[in-house]
């Protein structure tokens, strides 16, 4: 792959920094524009921020100009996470109607599902969660339970998700749900869209090891869905879920969100006097941040071939679980280098006068753990990545 900028690319590098200048307190601070730091300004202000991107042509790079996206270039796209990056910008709130469900819908989505909920997910106005994970299927997704009947032109829900990342403040959900109990348990399953607030949902949510609330468990009780809120066919959603789970493997923003913490934790070990942690004079622990840097060049480079064949008109393929196993495991080995790098600090109480970076680094060793769980196991990764990437046997029989 030829990624070298032409000049036409740099004018547009020169214009996205221009414009962030002029934004940088913005995206520095997004609660700014939220009122305060309480939740629900801190909440409107991640709206703006990501409505004021879009806006100025920086959200929906890949996608149809008629739905509200851009249509761009992929260096142009390269160039944007690029910047992003280097201005340290806030992650987008949208992330998941953004990187999974927007990028399903315009492959199998009707033209009024697109016209409907694209410009929205683009704009924030409407924040999403997915409604795949159960209890009793999570590695194994295709057993779901929860059932979704036919009742004229509505289905009636009835089951449970588990680990729902943004349940409490998503407006809408996309789900997996059983259509058909008698066919084998990779059919009869169909995709659905939800409305959040529609009578017989119920969230609850779930606190982490870390103390922080990130995902929920949402109950459905005979909740009502418009027939119009299937995507693709009736029985078809197990195919379409598959597509769905290489868009959320595939996609850049772990590359972002890596190098932010690579960035905050060189800072946090800089900033470490030698006798208190372990200092930047430790040549392993040098090499551990070296090390740190070429693995996210290399997924950025991953990344960037995915996103070649998704604007090709690919699907992302087996190859993106390369992807997700690979940041996964380095999320973990950052975490466990800042522990490293703080020494017995690590060991300090969050309220401690002497705790390093408020204990954020402590939080995030335990957050990195659940990066090998969600999106699809480790041990499912690997083996996708044998059967369909390296043509191995496959290791179970269904």
């Amino acid at each position: 792959m030829d990624l070298h900028f032409s000049a036409e690319d740099e004018q547009y590098r020169l214009r996205l920094r221009e414009w962030l200048e002029a934004h940088t307190g913005r995206a520095k601070n997004p609660l700014a524009a939220g009122g305060g730091g309480d939740i629900m300004g801190a909440l409107q202000g991640a709206r703006d921020w990501q409505r004021t991107l879009w806006e100025a042509g920086y959200v929906g790079l890949a996608w149809p100009k008629e739905y509200g996206g851009q249509e761009a270039t992929l260096t142009q796209q390269v160039i944007v996470n690029q910047e992003l990056a280097r201005y340290s910008t806030p992650p987008l709130i949208n992330t998941i109607g953004l990187t999974i469900l927007g990028p399903t819908l315009v492959v199998n989505g009707t033209d009024d599902q697109r016209r409907r909920f694209l410009p929205k997910i683009l704009s924030a106005e409407e924040l999403w969660c997915q409604g795949f994970s159960e209890p009793e299927a999570g590695s194994d997704l295709a057993s779901l339970r929860t059932r979704a009947e036919i009742d004229g032109d509505e289905f009636v829900v009835t089951g449970q998700k588990v680990w729902t990342s943004l349940a409490p403040i998503a407006d809408w959900c996309f789900l997996l749900a059983r259509t058909d109990p008698n066919a084998p348990k990779r059919e009869g399953i169909s995709y659905l869209l939800c409305n959040m607030r529609t009578p017989g949902i119920k969230v609850n949510a779930l606190r982490n090891a870390a103390g922080g609330i990130h995902f929920s468990e949402v109950f459905f009780d005979e909740v009502r869905i418009p027939r119009d809120q299937l995507v693709g066919e009736l029985h078809g959603g197990w195919q379409i879920a598959r597509t769905t789970l290489e868009h959320e493997r595939s996609g850049l923003s772990n590359v972002l969100s890596l190098e932010q913490t690579l960035k905050r934790l060189w800072a946090t070990a800089s900033s470490l006097q030698q006798g208190t942690g372990v200092a930047l004079d430790d040549p392993s622990l040098r090499r551990e941040f070296a090390r740190a840097w070429v693995d996210i060049e290399a997924l950025r480079y991953l990344g960037f071939r995915t996103l070649s064949a998704q604007i090709a008109g690919r699907t992302p393929g087996a190859g993106a679980s390369v992807g997700k196993l690979h940041a996964s495991q380095l999320r973990q080995r950052l975490a466990d280098l800042a522990l490293r790098t703080e020494g017995p600090l690590a060991q300090l109480a969050k309220r401690s006068p002497h705790v390093v970076d408020r204990g954020r680094w402590v939080a995030a060793y335990f957050d990195a753990l659940g990066h090998s769980i969600g999106g699809g196991t480790a041990e499912i990764q690997r083996n996708t990545i044998a059967e369909r990437v390296l043509g191995l046997p496959r290791s179970v029989v269904d």
